[in-house]
């Protein structure tokens, strides 16, 4: 009889590993067995179901439909946590800004890059995931420093040439790093980078867009 041990530094011990957990204080091991349909068909589970109940110990678990229900439930945690988060961002915007219109004026570039990006991800067929609500967050994150930073030229009046370049020059490297990560083959790399790539960029132009200086009084003649 072959036993784990005659299998130590093979390629079917790490096999067996994963199809195998050890009990713990005294219960017995568990042995995990994939079971596949035939060509092109699904398995009978009820009739697999009814064959294994007479077995102590023994069930039959379909894996994923049980990571779609986990992944869903995930989801929808992080969405509410993404909106909670927003809330705050929100009214901390407000005790900072004091001014509907000033508050409007930071909100609406932040809102139309998310909404522009998200289009794009839907028109081209993507399907949207945790690393894509986290990319939106990143790009609003981005998108508030430059909304803040414009509304601050608002109200001075004017803006420096050497601070606008240096503000081009980062928004440049913060679209070229996320847009090297769109090239990954690492699906969560891709994801990020797809998202935050564009979505910083059109933060930039929106912020900029929506941009008014105050107009100053004619002087008396």
């Amino acid at each position: 009889m072959l036993t784990r041990a005659d299998l130590q530094g093979t390629s079917l011990a790490g096999a067996l590993d994963a199809q195998l957990m050890p009990g713990a204080d005294g219960a017995p091991w568990t042995a995990l067995l994939l079971l596949q349909g035939p060509a092109g068909g699904s398995l009978p589970l009820a009739e697999l179901r009814q064959a294994v109940a007479d077995l102590p110990g023994t069930r039959v678990v379909q894996v994923q439909p049980e990571l779609d229900r986990i992944y869903a439930g995930y989801l929808q945690q992080a969405r509410w946590q993404a909106a909670i988060g927003a809330l705050a961002v929100l009214a901390l915007l407000a005790w900072h800004l004091r001014s509907a219109r000033r508050l409007a004026g930071v909100l609406l570039p932040l809102v139309a890059s998310v909404v522009l990006v998200l289009a794009g991800l839907a028109l081209s067929g993507t399907a949207l995931g945790v690393l894509h609500l986290i990319g939106l967050l990143l790009v609003a994150a981005i998108g508030s420093n430059y909304a803040l930073f414009f509304d601050y030229l608002r109200g001075r009046g004017d803006a420096d040439t050497d601070t606008l370049a240096s503000l081009m020059l980062a928004n440049l490297t913060t679209v070229a790093s996320f847009a090297l990560l769109a090239t990954a083959k690492v699906p969560a790399l891709s994801a990020v980078g797809w998202t935050v790539a564009p979505g910083a960029l059109l933060s930039l132009l929106l912020a900029a867009a929506f941009s008014r200086a105050p107009q100053r009084a004619p002087q008396a003649l």
